[in-house]
């Protein structure tokens, strides 16, 4: 009976001596350090993977060595192996991964401690074991070696360039011809304009060199009073416009513009010689108020062209064309 009972006890105690040898075969020599959200980090968002049910999944970047396999209750859609770091894409609503090394073990189940959501990018640190070598495991004249295990983490930064307004600042300097009015006018002038998008213009235009001083007015048909006085037959038009606005880009060729300004158009009769010369004003076609102005311009290269129609308060209509540089 006693050797029975020391038989017993031996083979408990092998038994013990044996799991206690090799009990750290099951053992998990890696550890999860952390697991968080990285809501600058907008991977997920600009290079987006889909799963089976056509949604984009999460990405969660595990920073460990590649030596490790990973699985989900949803699947892993894709998994891409970078520098320092494992790039994993699950599916949204992924709540547990298992984390899987040949030489560290297992780790079953570990729950995600945030909600997996579309478009987001994760991180999880995973700590390795430092697989050192000591002198006491070696033959002897074998120098130890340490072997430690190096971690890269990168930080993507994705830089967003705000657009830039690329349409270029412009002058122009526009030669024009104005005519109208109901004596006919002709008129020479000039427009500027400067601009981008929007911009502004002054437009001025004169007969000039036609000047004439009247000494009185005259009706439509050269009555000064109840006096009709003879004349020689010339007549004489002073014009005079400016206008200014708003100029608008409608396209690389096209702009439009609109302005207000004042326009003066005046007759003059000459008197004759036995009526002692001078002029008179013609009141019936002479005419000042208010200019509205619209016009629009194409530009071809370096070389503008511009078309303009005015009126003077409705009464006087007068059409405008010229050529230009841009400056």
């Amino acid at each position: 009976m006693g050797g029975r009972i020391m038989k017993i006890s031996v083979n408990l105690l092998l038994l013990l001596t044996f799991l206690c040898s090799h009990g750290d075969m099951s053992a998990i020599d890696f550890k999860i350090t952390s697991f968080r959200s990285l809501p600058n980090d907008v991977s997920a968002f600009i290079s987006p993977v889909k799963d089976l049910n056509d949604e984009d999944c999460a990405l969660v970047k595990v920073i460990a060595s590649e030596d490790f396999a990973f699985s989900t209750p949803l699947g892993i859609v894709k998994r891409v192996d970078n520098v320092g770091e494992i790039w994993l894409y699950l599916p949204r609503k992924s709540k547990k991964i298992t984390i899987k090394h040949p030489k560290y073990g297992v780790l079953r189940d570990y729950v995600f401690p945030d909600k997996i959501e579309s478009h987001l990018t994760y991180e999880l640190r995973i700590e390795e074991p430092h697989n050192a070598v000591y002198a006491a495991d070696l033959q002897p004249g074998v120098v130890p070696v340490v072997m430690d295990t190096l971690f890269l983490t990168r930080t993507d930064t994705v830089v967003v360039e705000m657009p830039k307004d690329r349409v270029p600042f412009s002058v122009s300097a526009i030669a024009t011809y104005t005519y109208g009015g109901n004596t006919g006018s002709s008129l020479g002038g000039i427009m500027l304009a400067a601009m981008r998008t929007h911009g502004a213009y002054l437009r001025v235009a004169s007969d000039f060199g036609k000047g004439a001083k009247a000494g009185a007015v005259s009706d439509r048909y050269g009555y000064i009073g109840d006096n009709c006085p003879f004349y020689s037959g010339e007549t004489r038009n002073i014009g005079f416009q400016v206008s200014a606005g708003a100029i608008h880009r409608l396209s690389s060729v096209f702009n439009i513009f609109e302005g207000i300004g004042y326009g003066s158009n005046r007759r003059y009769w000459q008197l004759a010689a036995s009526e002692g010369g001078g002029f008179v004003r013609n009141s019936h076609y002479s005419f000042d108020g208010v200019i509205v102005e619209v016009g629009t311009t194409a530009s071809f290269g370096r070389f503008i062209f511009a078309a303009s129609v005015a009126t003077i308060e409705g009464a006087q209509w007068y059409g405008s064309v010229g050529v230009g540089l841009k400056l």
